[in-house]
C-alpha cells in the first residue's frame, strides 16, 4: 500500500511577485546608488550604509538608501506571507521577520559617520545590520529541512544551502572585519569592509531569489493542474 503524504498547502502567486518587485526595486536602488555616488562611497572601504551621507545634486542620498531598504523589507515580507501560507516552521518566519525588522531599523537610523565618536542610534544600526544578515541564512538553511509533506523548496534544497553557507561566511568576515576596526581604528583598516559587505548584500538578494521562486512555479504548477 503506497504511503500516505500529507496535502501541500495552496501557494498563491501574489506573494512571489510582490517578492520579486521589492527585490527589484531594491536591486535598481542600489545600482543607482553605486553608479552615481562612486566618487563620494568607495565600494571597496565603505559600508553601504554610508550612502546615506552622499549627496546627489545637492541632497542627501539618504532617502534613496532608506528606500532601498524598505523595498527590500516589503519584498521580504511578501516571502514571509507566501512563507505562512505554505504552512513552513514558525522558526523560519520568525528568523525570516528579524530580517525584515532588521532592513526597518537600518532604513530608518543612520549608521555613525566614519570616524566620528560612536552614538546610540548608530549601535543600534549596526546591530540590527548583524542581526538581519545572521537571521536571513539561517531562515534559509531551516526551510529546507526535510520534511513529510512535498515542499515546493525541495528541489533547491542544494542551492539554498549553499547560498546560505556563503551567507554566514560572508557576516563572519564583515563582523570580523569590523571588530578588528573598532580597536585598531579606521586609520588602520585592513580588511576591505565594503567590499565584502557588498559581497554579503549580493549573495543575500540570491538567496532571496531562490527562496522566492518555488512561490511562483508551486502557484503555476498548480493553476496549471
Amino acid at each position: 500500500m503506497p504511503k500516505p503524504t500529507t496535502a501541500r498547502a495552496p501557494v498563491s502567486p501574489v506573494p512571489g511577485r510582490l517578492a520579486v518587485a521589492g527585490i527589484a526595486v531594491a536591486v535598481a536602488i542600489a545600482t543607482d546608488l553605486h553608479l552615481r555616488l562612486s566618487a563620494q562611497v568607495s565600494p571597496v572601504w565603505q559600508t553601504l550604509s554610508e550612502y546615506v551621507y552622499g549627496h546627489l545634486g545637492g541632497r542627501s542620498a539618504a532617502p534613496l538608501f532608506s528606500a532601498m531598504c524598505l523595498a527590500l523589507a516589503l519584498g521580504s515580507l511578501a516571502l514571509l506571507v507566501g512563507l505562512v501560507k505554505a504552512r513552513r516552521s514558525p522558526a523560519v518566519v520568525t528568523l525570516l521577520g528579524v530580517w525584515c525588522a532588521g532592513l526597518t531599523i537600518c532604513a530608518t537610523v543612520p549608521v555613525d559617520p566614519d570616524g566620528q565618536a560612536r552614538t546610540f542610534d548608530g549601535q543600534l544600526h549596526n546591530v540590527a545590520a548583524i542581526v538581519a544578515f545572521l537571521a536571513l541564512p539561517a531562515a534559509a538553511w531551516l526551510l529546507t529541512r526535510p520534511a513529510r509533506e512535498t515542499c515546493p523548496w525541495e528541489p533547491r534544497r542544494t542551492t539554498i544551502r549553499r547560498l546560505a553557507v556563503a551567507s554566514f561566511a560572508s557576516v563572519l568576515i564583515v563582523l570580523g572585519g569590523f571588530v578588528f576596526t573598532l580597536i585598531t581604528g579606521p586609520a588602520k583598516q585592513e580588511v576591505t569592509l565594503g567590499l565584502f559587505e557588498r559581497l554579503l548584500f549580493t549573495v543575500d538578494l540570491a538567496l532571496l531569489v531562490t527562496m522566492v521562486r518555488p512561490l511562483l512555479v508551486a502557484s503555476r504548477r498548480r493553476s496549471a493542474g
